[in-house]
């Protein structure tokens, strides 16, 4: 015979499933900034500047990206939004929480390139700093294969002979 679950136990269980479902996007951010933090070290005498470099390309990398993903997400695996609800029920949230926990998920994992996008384009514009807005675009346009229209094909478009004016008349 099986014994009768306790009223301790269940709020025991009830307490670890709470702690789980708040403490899984906190670590995961833990883990993504150490990640970046260790791989890439701060720049020696910038270091402030760089790590809010980093924490705003992460921001801006989570909300650009993370709302691509969560809408993909959404379409293409619902399943996971269902899972999220029934663990939020095992820990006596309401069902919405496991929303926020799979939203938060997702916006850390979409943080992770964030620094790096944001390290590459500074490394782009620093290589190209005496150069001006027009050589960078030329240099974009060549780089994505666009070529460039001489400036006489951008001119005023062309006027109609007189004889093509009598003749329509």
């Amino acid at each position: 015979m099986t014994e009768p679950t306790t009223t301790a136990a269940a709020a025991g269980t009830a307490a670890g499933y709470k702690l789980a479902l708040l403490s899984l996007p906190v670590i995961a951010s833990l883990i993504a900034f150490w990640l970046g933090i260790r791989f890439v070290p701060l720049r020696a005498g910038q270091a402030w500047n760089d790590l809010i470099n980093r924490v705003m390309g992460c921001l801006a990398s989570s909300f650009i990206l993370g709302t691509i993903a969560l809408v993909l997400l959404m379409q293409h695996k619902p399943d996971v939004f269902t899972a999220g609800a029934a663990l939020a029920r095992l820990a006596t949230f309401p069902p919405e929480a496991g929303f926020f926990v799979i939203t938060g998920c997702v916006f850390v994992l979409c943080s992770i390139p964030g620094p790096w996008i944001v390290a590459a384009v500074f490394l782009w514009l620093e290589r190209r700093k005496d150069r001006d807005i027009g050589e960078l675009a030329a240099e974009i346009r060549a780089g994505m294969g666009i070529p460039r229209l001489p400036a006489s094909a951008v001119a005023a478009p062309e006027k109609a002979s007189p004889a093509d004016i009598t003749t329509k008349t």
